[in-house]
């Protein structure tokens, strides 16, 4: 019988090899749960993206294939309605999925650059503006209209306006003195951002704010035309085309200061989206660099540092993201890149920073239900208030005795996400009751351990 003698070294040298691959198994497994993917066959040109009825919307390009408005039922795209142009903007309103773009038709019928869905059919919005919708948000129960329009139904109305199913149309002011191509709601106030250097004839350079009576600028506002404004920890965020602050800033109350060294990179960067989710800002547009490290449309800014999103979207010709929204706890985007993923996709990484975030602001109460469920130790609760208010989210046994307090403070109009630990409690069924002074919620969640 022959011994075969294996040196040290040999083992040594196999050791290192298996190391190596495993090590390399990894971080390719790594590399591709941190990755994008397609939604779908994909769609045309995305200008805004929206949840309606817990299922996903995208507001498109027309021509070409586009057809205003698509809707996704976990598969594949599907049209509906017939809008006969380019939606530009999309938010939730009394139940209703409103529109705003630059068409004339929505399942058939006459529109003027506006509409509303109900999930059965169109409708009008009492005539709507005399051109261009470029942004939507609802504001102390009413919906803010914002774009490039002069008039609505016969009214002068310079850029914004507001419309109420029982009021009909009320010009805000005298309006801005150009283009509104962004709106959200901060600290009680309306935000708006776009081309206008006044507001309500107060100088306003590119972003201003309405508190219901009266416009007033923002500090000393931003250099350069803003396409995009978002809320959350705290912040005002606003981004576009801006030098001086890199396409994108932050407003603390007193001063605009730069996210870090900011985006930029290409011939003419742009910011055209902002999502912020927990204590990340999520930031959508045409760059190549974001706070000196290569990017491709798509980057997060986790509040002392940019970092990339895989490898985005690519660049040229307004390519990025020019809508962002979450939908099934996942980040999704939409705007105008082509292989591999067709002008929306979803980013299949993980989402750190969630604790709490605002999308824009409801028109109703939601509690989801948790995820995962069941689930051990951790588990995560979505919800809604279309008010600002006194929010309490608790949790109870069987019994009914109170175990936990996840929630007891006041929080603006939003949405909502926070993370439970149940480490402490034992294995059974538990409710979550999500309470403010005007509704109450109760739904059921089932720990395992």
């Amino acid at each position: 019988m022959t011994r075969t003698n294996t040196s040290t070294g040999s083992i040594k040298s196999i050791t290192k090899f298996l190391g190596i691959a495993i090590l390399f198994t990894m971080f390719i497994s790594q590399a591709f749960s941190q990755a994008w993917s397609q939604l779908g066959g994909g769609t045309n040109w995305e200008y805004s993206l929206v949840v309606y009825n817990n299922e996903l919307y995208a507001g498109e390009q027309s021509g070409s294939g586009g057809h205003g408005v698509k809707k996704f039922d976990g598969t594949s795209w599907n049209d509906f309605g017939g809008i006969n142009g380019t939606v530009n903007a999309m938010v939730v309103y009394n139940g209703k999925l409103i529109v705003g773009g630059a068409f004339t038709l929505a399942g058939g019928l006459e529109m003027k650059n506006i509409a509303q869905w109900d999930g059965v059919e169109w409708a009008d919005v009492s005539g709507g503006p005399n051109s261009i919708v470029s942004a939507l948000a609802v504001y102390n129960g009413d919906l803010i209209v914002g774009g490039y329009f002069t008039m609505v139904e016969n009214m002068t109305a310079n850029h914004i306006a507001k419309w109420n199913s029982n009021g009909g149309w009320v010009a805000l002011g005298s309006g801005t003195n150009s283009q509104v191509m962004a709106l959200t709601t901060h600290n009680n106030k309306l935000v708006a951002g776009g081309f206008f250097t006044q507001a309500g004839g107060v100088s306003a350079t590119h972003v201003a704010q309405w508190d219901g009576s009266n416009w007033s600028s923002i500090g000393t506002g931003i250099t350069g035309i803003v396409y995009a404004v978002a809320s959350g920890n705290g912040k005002l965020y606003a981004g576009g085309l801006s030098s001086s602050y890199q396409c994108i800033s932050g407003w603390d109350g007193s001063s605009w200061s730069n996210l870090g060294s900011g985006v930029g990179g290409g011939t003419y960067p742009y910011v055209f989206s902002i999502l912020v989710h927990g204590t990340d800002v999520y930031v959508g547009g045409m760059y190549t660099i974001a706070g000196g490290q290569t990017v491709n449309g798509i980057a997060k800014w986790n509040g002392t540092a940019w970092s990339g999103l895989g490898s985005g979207f690519g660049y040229g010709n307004a390519c990025g993201a020019h809508a962002m929204c979450m939908f099934n706890n996942k980040l999704v985007c939409g705007g105008i890149f082509s292989s591999p993923y067709m002008n929306v996709a979803q980013w299949d990484g993980t989402l750190t920073g969630v604790n709490n975030f605002n999308q824009s602001n409801p028109d109703e109460y939601y509690l989801g239900q948790n995820y995962p469920n069941p689930f051990n130790p951790s588990t995560t609760i979505d919800f809604q208030i279309p008010n600002a208010g006194l929010v309490k989210l608790t949790v109870f046994d069987g019994t009914g005795r109170e175990v936990a307090q996840i929630v007891n403070e006041n929080l603006e109009a939003g949405s909502y996400s926070y993370s439970f630990k149940a480490s402490g409690l034992a294995s059974g069924v538990y409710f979550y009751m999500l309470k403010t002074t005007e509704n109450v919620e109760i739904r059921k969640m089932i720990l395992v351990k």
